[in-house]
């Protein structure tokens, strides 16, 4: 799950995914930025335009049996909010996700790990 910060690092991501990974991804990006994201991996991709949608998203998610890992990068207060419903909503393990803050709204540079 991400913003349009998060594409480089999710493109690379699913590219290195092989057929027998299951991937789902949500993404916040402007209808103009959105792209083809190429994988071998089973994708599920959903596109919102905000990051309420993203959160609305996240909620609505069934997510799959077994065990997975979650990574999330974007907006600091949105990541911390994701990491949140993953875990206090979805049942999903902290120790299984990666919820980076790539910038923050009204900072000018900012980077953070939300792991804790």
């Amino acid at each position: 799950m991400g913003d349009e910060t998060a594409i480089p690092a999710i493109a690379r991501r699913l590219e290195e995914l092989p057929a027998t990974a299951q991937a789902l991804v949500l993404l916040q990006v402007d209808p103009a930025d959105r792209r083809a994201m190429p994988s071998a991996a089973q994708l599920q991709l959903q596109w919102v335009a905000s990051g309420e949608e993203l959160l609305a998203a996240t909620r609505a998610l069934t997510l799959p049996a077994g065990e997975g890992y979650a990574w999330c990068a974007g907006e600091a207060r949105l990541m911390a909010q994701l990491r949140a419903v993953l875990v206090q909503e979805k049942g999903h393990p902290g120790h299984a996700i990666r919820a980076a803050a790539y910038w923050k709204q009204g900072a000018v540079a900012h980077h953070e790990n939300l792991e804790a």
